[in-house]
């Protein structure tokens, strides 16, 4: 089978365990980080297909993992990653309470 994408580090080995011979090869930084960007895509779309709590949480986890690997890429490490969403956090809030703008009017 063939596949063209970036996978976990880890994959090349599992695929050789399972007795099958995995064709990798060393990515350069710039299609690096055009692939973790797609791959990002891709994660967030199986995300959207799932509806089952357990295979949510999988997808999230994949998605936060590819988070953290672009954010080297940008140049900040995951406490720097985190301190930065927490500045955001307190500046403009969080998520949590499903607000959802519809309009801005003008004071007349």
């Amino acid at each position: 089978m063939i596949y063209n994408k970036l996978v976990r580090d880890g994959i090349p080995n599992i695929i050789h365990e399972a007795g099958k011979v995995p064709i990798v090869r060393q990515l350069n930084q710039a299609e690096h980080f055009e692939q973790a960007r797609l791959k990002l895509y891709e994660e967030i779309k199986e995300y959207e297909e799932t509806n089952i709590d357990e295979e949510s949480l999988e997808e999230l986890a994949d998605i936060l993992e590819l988070v953290y690997t672009l954010g080297k890429m940008h140049g900040a490490d995951f406490e720097e990653l985190n301190q930065i969403r927490e500045e955001k956090r307190k500046k403009r809030g969080g998520f949590e309470k499903g607000l959802f703008l519809e309009e801005v009017l003008d004071h007349e």
